[in-house]
């Protein structure tokens, strides 16, 4: 069958035609106690709710890598087989620089929060309750960040949504000044994070019959009716008849049956 450019365009225009990188936007939720150390909220120029979208203009949406092992079979090739998803690796997000240094500031603070470095040679200089190079607890200055890329149809509400727990920066880039250029600055600041979801996987569902709630009360009530069959039978000595013997063993049949 020859191609048709036409038919190929109109499947395409059934799912909003190609997805373009420039349409997205990234929030950022900050702990409470977070917001109060670093001043956020008198920050009116620089609030992570709305003026961050504009900052970040550049981001990685991680990838899922799942981890292969190498099985040996006699007489054939060497098959991979999956084992595990790898856990999520660190991810780069370029922000615009202000002239008012407010992002330079937020990521500042921000990372002084993670772990106290001191400026000056005051051994007992503490910030915000710790003392030079002492480390924050991760409660306090990991954040979640979500990332909505658009679909080019222009609908508010038409997304595709990446949720990332546990996000605190690790790395914040230098800035090349130079007096022969005069170029916008973009600051790279490279993430670390605990988890992440996706609107096109689906969320689990606990398996009743291992529920938190009853299930595994049920599995370790029934392990405890085996123990007492065989306890049971033991006490009861020997078999006294083929019959007797056979209801001995019903008996520890059905009580491991029920695990």
């Amino acid at each position: 069958m020859p191609f048709n450019i036409s038919e190929f365009k109109s499947q395409f225009d059934r799912y909003g035609g190609p997805a373009v990188s420039n349409l997205f936007s990234v929030q950022v939720t900050l702990p409470e106690i977070l917001r109060v150390r670093m001043g956020v909220e008198a920050d009116n120029a620089f609030d992570t709710s709305h003026t961050f979208t504009f900052f970040c203009h550049k981001i990685d949406i991680p990838a899922v890598a799942i981890q292969t092992s190498d099985v040996a079979y006699t007489g054939q090739m060497k098959k991979k087989h999956p084992t595990r998803v790898q856990s999520p690796g660190p991810f780069t997000a370029s922000f615009f620089v202000d002239s008012d240094h407010h992002v330079l500031r937020f990521f500042h603070a921000w990372a002084q929060n993670i772990i106290n470095y001191n400026k000056d040679n005051n051994p007992l200089a503490e910030v915000n309750g710790k003392l030079p190079h002492e480390v924050g607890f991760k409660k306090d200055f990991a954040c979640e960040m979500v990332i909505k890329h658009y679909s080019t149809d222009s609908y508010p509400d038409v997304y595709y949504e990446t949720k990332l727990q546990g996000v605190w920066p690790v790395s914040i880039g230098s800035l090349s000044l130079d007096w022969s250029t005069k170029t916008a600055l973009s600051l790279d600041v490279q993430f670390t994070l605990t988890d992440m979801s996706f609107d096109g996987a689906k969320s689990g569902r606990t398996n009743s019959r291992l529920s938190r709630a009853g299930g595994l009360l049920d599995i370790l009530g029934d392990i405890a009716g085996f123990g007492d069959a065989v306890r049971g039978t033991l006490k009861s000595g020997k078999p006294t008849s083929i019959q007797d013997a056979i209801n001995k063993l019903d008996r520890l049949g059905n009580a491991f049956g029920k695990i």
